[in-house]
This record gives C-alpha cells, sequence and structure tokens, in this order.
C-alpha cells in the first residue's frame, strides 16, 4: 500500500452549505458593530483566508486544526477586552498593532506552507478507504496498548531531564499514531466507534493524574482526525459543532477553576511539576473541587482562560519595549534558539536547564515565576520574530518557518514505503507541536526537529515491518 495510494486528485476546497455560507457572510459584516469589531472583522477574515488556503479534502486534518487553534488563541485577546467592555489598547499601547500583525503572521505562513505543498498530490477517497480496509483492527489495538503502557511508564520512571528521556518522550507519542489509525479503520469499516470512544476517554481519565493533566491532548488529537474526513459543512454539522465546542468550553473553564488547588495538592505543597499522591486520592480530589464549585467560581475561570489562552499580551509588551526601551536583537534570539537546539542533551549533559521565563519577564517586563516555582511562560515565536527583525523583518522567519513546514510535509507525504495512514498519522503528530501560538522559538525548532527526526528513522525502519505484522491476511 505504497505510492500507489497516492493518486492525482483535483484539490477541492471546504464546501459550504448554502445556509452557512450566507450565515457566515452577515456575521462577518456584523461582527463590526461590535467594540473592537475592526479587529475582530480582521481576524475573522485572516481565519477564512487560512481555510481557503489550507482546506483540501483528505489532507491530514491537523494542518487546518494547528492554524486554527492558533488563531483562537488571537482573537480571545479580543474577545477578553470585550468581556470587559475596555478598548484594544487597554493593557498595551501596541495590542491592535500586535493582533494585526498576528493575523498578516499566520497567513503569511499559511500561504508559504500552502505554495510548497500545492502540486503534491492527494490521496483519492477510494484509496483511503482501501488504506484503511488494510490494517487488522485488533493488532492496531495491541500496538496503541502497549505503546500506552510500556513507553509512558518508562517516561515517568526516567523523569524530564535527561536526554534519553527527551527521546523516550517522543517515541510516547507513538500511541497517538496508533490511535489515529484505528480512528481511520473504524471510518472505513463503519464499527467500532464505541472502542474509540472508550480509547478516547481512557486517555483522558488517566492524562488527570498528572501534574500538567494534559487530558485536552487526546480530545485534539481526535478533532484533527475527524477534519481529515470532512467534505462539506451543512447547518447540522454546524450546530453539533457549536454544541461540541461549547461542551468543551465549560470543560477547560471547569479545569481552569480547580487547576491551581489540585496541582498544589499534587505536588503536596512542594512548589515543584511533581506528583506525590496516589491515583485514587488525586481523582478523589477532582471530584471534591468539583462537586463545590459556584457560578462565581465558573464566571472567574472563565476570565482567567481567555487570559490564559490569550497570547497577544507578551507580543504586544514585547512592542511596547522594543526599540523604545531594548533595541532590536538583529537575529540574536532566532540564533539562540537554533544553536542551543542543536546542542542534544544527550551528547551535552551539562547544558544548563532552559528556562523561557527569564526571556519573557525582560522583554515584556512582566514579572512573572519562573522555573523554580514550578511555572514557565514563554515569549511566543512571533514575539522572537519581532525582538528580532522589528515589523517588516518579522514576517522573514515567520515565512521561513512556512517552508520548513512544507518541507516536514513533504518529507512524510512522499515515504511510499508506508501506508498513507501511517504517513497522514506521522503528519498529524508531528503538526501538533505547531498548534500553540505561544511556542517558544527555540521550543518550538527543537520539538519539530527532534519528532521529523524520530519519525523519519522509524519510517525508514520499524513502520514497514509493523505495516506488513499489521495487515490483514491477503491485503
Amino acid at each position: 500500500m505504497g505510492s500507489s495510494s497516492m493518486q492525482a486528485q483535483s484539490l477541492q476546497k471546504l464546501k459550504l452549505s448554502p445556509t452557512i455560507g450566507i450565515l457566515g457572510a452577515v456575521f462577518l459584516l456584523g461582527v463590526l458593530e461590535f467594540r473592537n469589531g475592526v479587529y475582530l472583522f480582521v481576524c475573522m477574515a485572516a481565519l477564512y483566508l487560512m481555510l481557503a488556503l489550507l482546506f483540501r479534502n483528505n489532507r491530514p486534518g491537523m494542518i487546518v486544526f494547528a492554524f486554527a487553534l492558533q488563531w483562537v488563541q488571537v482573537i480571545t485577546y479580543v474577545i477578553w477586552m470585550n468581556t470587559f467592555n475596555r478598548d484594544i489598547n487597554y493593557y498595551s499601547n501596541h495590542a491592535d498593532v500586535a493582533i494585526i500583525c498576528s493575523c498578516i503572521g499566520l497567513i503569511v505562513i499559511a500561504a508559504v506552507f500552502s505554495l510548497t505543498i500545492n502540486k503534491v498530490p492527494l490521496v483519492s477517497d477510494a484509496s483511503f478507504a482501501k488504506a484503511a480496509k488494510s490494517f487488522d483492527e485488533k493488532k492496531v489495538l495491541i500496538l496503541y496498548t502497549g505503546s500506552t503502557l510500556f513507553l509512558g511508564g518508562l517516561q515517568y520512571a526516567l523523569g524530564n531531564n535527561s536526554g534519553f528521556a527527551q527521546i523516550l518522550g517522543t517515541l510516547a507519542s507513538l500511541k497517538w499514531i496508533f490511535l489515529m489509525i484505528y480512528g481511520y479503520t473504524c471510518w472505513a469499516n463503519k464499527k467500532n466507534w464505541p472502542i474509540f470512544a472508550a480509547m478516547v476517554l481512557f486517555e483522558f481519565i488517566t492524562s488527570l493524574y498528572s501534574y500538567f493533566s494534559s487530558f485536552k491532548e487526546v480530545i485534539l488529537m481526535a478533532i484533527a482526525m475527524g477534519i481529515t474526513l470532512v467534505r462539506t459543512i451543512s447547518f447540522k454539522q454546524a450546530i453539533i459543532g457549536i454544541v461540541a465546542g461549547c461542551a468543551l468550553l465549560f470543560i477547560f473553564i471547569g479545569w481552569t477553576a480547580i487547576k491551581s488547588d489540585y496541582r498544589n495538592y499534587l505536588n503536596q505543597g512542594k512548589g515543584q511539576q511533581v506528583v506525590e499522591v496516589s491515583r485514587s486520592e488525586a481523582f478523589s480530589k477532582i471530584g471534591q473541587k468539583v462537586s463545590t464549585l459556584s457560578w462565581d467560581d465558573f464566571q472567574f475561570a472563565s476570565y482567567m482562560l481567555m487570559y490564559r489562552l490569550q497570547y497577544i499580551l507578551h507580543l504586544a509588551k514585547s512592542m511596547d519595549r522594543v526599540p523604545e526601551i531594548i533595541p532590536h536583537e538583529d537575529g540574536h534570539l532566532w540564533w539562540e534558539n537554533i544553536t542551543y537546539v542543536l546542542e542534544p542533551r544527550l551528547l551535552f549533559p551539562n547544558k544548563p536547564i532552559y528556562d523561557a521565563t527569564v526571556k519573557t519577564v525582560k522583554y515584556t517586563g512582566i514579572r512573572y515565576a519562573g522555573r523554580k516555582k514550578g511555572s514557565s511562560f514563554s515569549l511566543g515565536y512571533f514575539a522572537d520574530s519581532y525582538i528580532d527583525f522589528g515589523f517588516t523583518g518579522m514576517f522573514i522567519p515567520l515565512a521561513i518557518i512556512g517552508l520548513v513546514l512544507g518541507g516536514i510535509y513533504r518529507l512524510f507525504i512522499g515515504l511510499s514505503s508506508i501506508n498513507i495512514l501511517f504517513r497522514y498519522s506521522i503528519i498529524n503528530v508531528v503538526f501538533y507541536e505547531f498548534s500553540v501560538f505561544e511556542a517558544d522559538g527555540l521550543f518550538l525548532f527543537g520539538r519539530l526537529l527532534l519528532l521529523t527526526l524520530v519519525y523519519f528513522v522509524l519510517a525508514k525502519t520499524l513502520f514497514p515491518r509493523l505495516e506488513t505484522w499489521l495487515y490483514k491476511e491477503g491485503s
């Protein structure tokens, strides 16, 4: 199931039902009547342009989803200001410019990425379904279970500071490969959805027993997988999507309301990113906190969620201080990002631990607690680009990021020795690292590089052998 699955197919863009199209146009014009309406309009127009550039039938869903998540973080700043009935520049004199630059920057990355990959043929619907039906679902489930229990357990046992642990942490993401392959086979065979839902629920529940409680990861992976299969958006689908989105928002607000107390309980007041209680005690604490939440708690948590979700403030504050107080760095930040990553801890065990908060405090002037207090606040790769090169030059590294993403896509999509579902799942996992607007340039470059190297090696060595075992007899 190699190169034959990649068949030339017209690049079908996302289709909207006439009702959705009309309602969307009315809403786009209507936002101008809101407070800070111009910036809402700019954000909505940017989303439309990104979807037009990126969405194509049978393209890995994480591509669109990663850009959309970053866009959410941009528009959330405007919503945050409107919630408190404040002018867009209430907290920073450059917030308006930061929003516009962020929208333009995301479009630049999307446009360069799109130009880089548009000539890559897409898999046809028939070939995609055939590839999915080739897998033995039971064997995929075995690999998912094994990778979840074994690799996840090893990562927990070794901790997060050793060089080998970084590579092992990357290998632990193998479970997402098998989870998505299983989901694609459910779609192709139109069965086993309850088992897939149980896998998602298992990941959701077990991830709560950790300091960072990354339960959102499995939700985002499942959504990205589903976007691959979207062909058109009808009015009914839009309503279902809105209801599901509201349900997820309710969960995220509830988590924000209890997160601080829950983490303090997990580390027993040590101020470190560790878990010092049993699983049953942790879950009992969650139940206790949720049962005592009040409406005031939810209201305060919703404000806090908006503050934490938006990441325009750091970019705007950086624009306030650079170059008025601190001169532009002329490429120094990105040079440090790249050179730090190219010294792997496995070979340089004495390399200092990077504390992103130090850079954030310096360029924003906001006094955050750092790594020693068990927290970390990143500056964001947009701010890195602005501080280095200014308003015009910042779009050059952003365009290069688009080229890099396009190169990664072409690298993996061209691996004809493995099934197209393997390739799509790899791309989804790698591009997940591009889904956060606040990503520090160092972490963004480092994670993309490490994931690309690890999965390229696996695709050349392990995956073809696994694929032979995973296939049904006669496939």
